[in-house]
């Protein structure tokens, strides 16, 4: 480099190091260049930890703790966009690591009550339905029959929301696991995902209905 050329006033080398002594516009003598490990270039310490790769061997961003490197591609971005809900590097590990990889229900308190909530609302459910069902036949009035059937169709819409609750726990514990930052996309727009969230929406519809009719019918006698 022609300027570092001119303002050089001394290098000391050995087998180990190479230190140039450079003088300033204010003539204050420093050392300023960071020596490559390639040996072949030398650059300003102000290139030096600023995510490009000013050597060609990557080592003047080696030992920098302001960036974060792409898995895949070794590109660096700063570290303030990792963990920052954006994909930045084409592999997603800025995203998709230990630090920061999302999963479909976060923490295990979280996967655990899904799991047991679920479970318990398909199998009650279940029950009180087929319960329901065949008293049916037994209702000596339509304001009777009314409310069972309310009742029933109560039990249908929980039933349908623990089946959601228990397939979306499910997936997560067993088949996404720690898996689940990278398949999220396809994930999201797979006819499984849109099934369970459907069968959700309209499970809470016709609770929602179910309960605002008995309350209606309970109102009026």
């Amino acid at each position: 480099q022609w300027y570092q050329r001119r303002v050089r006033v001394g290098t000391i080398a050995n087998n180990e190091y190479l230190v140039f002594f450079t003088r300033s516009h204010e003539n204050i003598y420093t050392n300023k260049y960071f020596v490559c490990d390639n040996l072949i270039k030398c650059v300003d310490y102000s290139q030096v930890c600023d995510l490009v790769d000013n050597c060609g061997d990557g080592s003047d961003e080696n030992a920098c703790t302001n960036h974060f490197r792409c898995n895949s591609s070794g590109r660096l971005i700063p570290k303030t966009k990792k963990c920052d809900g954006l994909y930045d590097c084409f592999d997603m590990s800025d995203e998709c690591n230990d630090e920061c990889s999302r999963e479909i229900l976060e923490g295990s308190f979280l996967k655990v009550i899904s799991l047991v909530i679920g479970g318990l609302a398909v199998l009650a459910n279940l029950l009180i339905m087929m319960k329901n069902i065949s008293t049916l036949k037994r209702c000596t009035s339509s304001v009777a029959l009314i409310n069972k059937s309310l009742i029933t169709l109560i039990s249908v819409g929980d039933f349908l929301v623990g089946c959601y609750l228990l397939t979306i726990a499910m997936f997560d514990t067993a088949v996404f696991k720690k898996g689940y930052c990278r398949a999220q996309v396809e994930w999201m727009t797979s006819f499984q995902c849109s099934t369970i969230g459907v069968l959700s929406t309209i499970g809470s519809q016709i609770s929602l209905f179910a309960m605002a009719g008995l309350s209606t019918v309970r109102l009026h006698g």
